[in-house]
């Protein structure tokens, strides 16, 4: 008698390809025309790399973008919506699962602004570090993402965001009101690209 137990393991085999396979499907078919087949991004449209952000946060960004938590008053946010405003929670969570799956990019793009990484450890360390760890890796237990491998703009762009008031004020959105409060104790905006000059150094 033939035993069942391989074809039961091809049967398993054949599920976890296919699942893998409307995953990448779900990606590429909603999310790679902005941020690339490779998750890397663009920032001429600013699309943030994707490959080293955890799987916590971004689905933390879809669930923002989908209900109302990041402001409408701007064409990336305006874009995003758009994006995913028709698509249900299997077929985001198929495509969160293709980008954990995608090789990892340390460069999106080279830092846009020059600044003083000497004095951007500096205050990196002061205002940073805490939450987002010594190296910017980030830390999920505190709704930290990583910050190496993002472009200089997409950093400035998403700071200045949180400090202006247009990220970070929905009642719900915990993790994001406790950066938009912090992200006001710096504001000079020489400041703020010497501390994204570092940060974008770090994946070099």
């Amino acid at each position: 008698m033939i035993s069942s137990k391989p074809l039961q393991a091809i049967l398993i085999g054949l599920v976890v390809i296919s699942a893998s396979s409307a995953a990448d499907n779900s990606y590429i078919t909603h999310c790679a025309q902005c941020h690339g087949t490779d998750g890397a991004g663009s920032d001429e449209i600013g699309a943030p790399n994707l490959t080293l952000l955890s799987e916590p946060y971004i689905e933390r960004q879809l669930h923002a973008f989908k209900t109302g938590w990041r402001s409408g008053d701007n064409r990336y946010t305006q874009s995003m919506v758009a994006a995913i405003v028709t698509l249900d929670a299997p077929v985001l969570a198929k495509a969160t699962t293709a980008v954990s799956l995608l090789p990892d990019k340390n460069v999106a793009a080279p830092a846009a602004r020059l600044g003083d990484k000497a004095r951007g450890k500096t205050l990196y360390t002061a205002y940073c570090g805490a939450c987002h760890g010594t190296t910017a890796l980030g830390n999920d237990a505190l709704g930290a993402p990583n910050l190496v491998g993002l472009s200089g703009d997409y950093l400035v762009r998403q700071y200045l965001n949180f400090a202006e008031g247009r990220r970070g004020t929905h009642a719900d959105d915990r993790y994001g009101q406790q950066m938009a409060r912090l992200a006001k104790a710096l504001k000079d905006p020489k400041l703020i690209d010497d501390v994204t000059a570092y940060v974008v150094s770090l994946a070099e």
